[in-house]
């Protein structure tokens, strides 16, 4: 822009560019949804889009943006079109479906469109013409009338070369979610690295970091005196649904960390690959019929701080399924037992982390359906996962 005017005007014109406001246009959001075991279309879906109604020039936002926000519901085919005013070429977009899984559905995408800009953004001051729509310009401002102002930085027209967007999903359905304790990473534990024992095998000196028990339901370390270093604010486990035992030694230059988990007698866990969908990664429900492990075991190696190989608990893609607190009769027949999942990666090196931990606290349930909106964790708002 080209401009001889004084420092007031510039300002005048800039804050002009800032402040344009695009002339709506209708766009089209289509979204169908279908149920990825039956391969139905999923009827009682709704989809959301939003739009920022005011813009600035370069598309950034201004102090005085909003946004708006426009719904539709999916219909028999599962086919929600969303019908929107479009002032600028991109939009976000959310899936909310209350009889499947569909967390965290929601993405971004843009429509393409031509844009002839306002001959306002081009004023050349020391032309006739531009000083007549630099005047204009000045008079509407201090007028007070800001919209009209504003309204001259509008486009002379906008065509789009494509107004609708179609996308699809499919999302795995609810059978029967009930309440259980959940915890996410923000509940990692962090364990005593304090005060461990070393010993002396074959040459090579051990460390041994004292041991510790996890109660799942609670989250929480059990209360062994000898083995707290860290302050938890007085809380503590009661019952212990798996132990931890650690170690490092250093030889030949490499560092390696390395343990497990153990589960009492008639306790265990198995591993399986999750289901891949954000939503729900995870198992309905237990599989008896699976070999549940007394133990499994973890490492880490390193050279000059550097890791150069690992095996955690659970890699990113895995979960596990837990069998605890198990109860036999005189004659060693299983009468009660509580089952958990955990969602990977898992390691319990300084800490006890994982991405998300799911107790059921009713004794022989196989179900490990998380009901979202019923956490009987007390953080129940950041832990909610299916």
């Amino acid at each position: 822009m080209k401009i001889t005017a004084s420092v007031g005007l510039v300002a005048l014109l800039v804050w002009g560019m800032f402040a344009r406001a695009q002339t709506g246009n209708t766009g089209h959001f289509v979204y169908q949804m279908t149920d990825k075991e039956t391969g139905l279309p999923i009827t009682n879906g709704t989809v959301s889009v939003k739009v920022q109604t005011r813009t600035r020039f370069g598309g950034h936002y201004t102090p005085d943006s909003y946004f708006a926000t426009t719904c539709a519901a999916s219909d028999s085919n599962g086919v929600a079109d969303v019908e929107f005013q479009v002032y600028d070429s991109d939009f976000r977009w959310t899936v909310e479906t209350p009889s499947h899984y569909s967390r965290g559905t929601s993405g971004r995408d843009w429509l393409g469109c031509v844009i002839e800009e306002s001959d306002y953004l081009n004023i050349d001051t020391n032309t006739v013409d531009g000083l007549s729509k630099l005047n204009e310009l000045k008079s509407l401002y201090n007028s007070g009338d800001y919209l009209g102002f504003a309204a001259k930085f509008e486009p002379k027209s906008v065509s789009y070369t494509n107004n609708v967007v179609y996308r699809s999903g499919s999302f795995y359905p609810k059978h029967n979610p009930q309440p259980m304790y959940s915890y996410a990473s923000s509940s990692d534990l962090y364990l005593p690295m304090k005060k461990a024992t070393v010993s002396v095998t074959n040459g090579v000196e051990v460390k041994h970091y004292r041991s510790v028990d996890l109660d799942m339901k609670e989250c929480l370390l059990l209360p062994y005196s000898e083995n707290y270093d860290i302050n938890y604010d007085g809380e503590a486990g009661k019952v212990s649904d798996f132990h931890v035992e650690r170690f490092s030694v250093t030889t030949n230059g490499v560092d390696s960390f390395y343990g497990w988990i153990d589960f009492a007698p008639g306790c265990g866990a198995y591993i399986r690959k999750t289901t891949g969908d954000k939503s729900f990664p995870m198992t309905y429900e237990v599989d008896t019929s699976e070999t549940f492990l007394p133990r499994i075991p973890f490492e880490q190696h390193s050279v000059s701080g550097r890791v150069v190989q690992a095996k955690g608990l659970l890699a990113d893609d895995e979960y596990m399924v837990l069998r605890t607190r198990v109860m036999t009769n005189s004659v060693g027949v299983v009468t009660n037992c509580n089952y958990s999942k955990i969602l990977g990666p898992m390691t319990a090196q300084k800490k006890i982390d994982f991405t998300v931990m799911i107790f059921n606290p009713r004794p022989n349930d196989t179900n490990l359906e998380f009901d979202q909106n019923n956490n009987l964790a007390e953080d129940n708002e950041s832990n909610r996962y299916p």
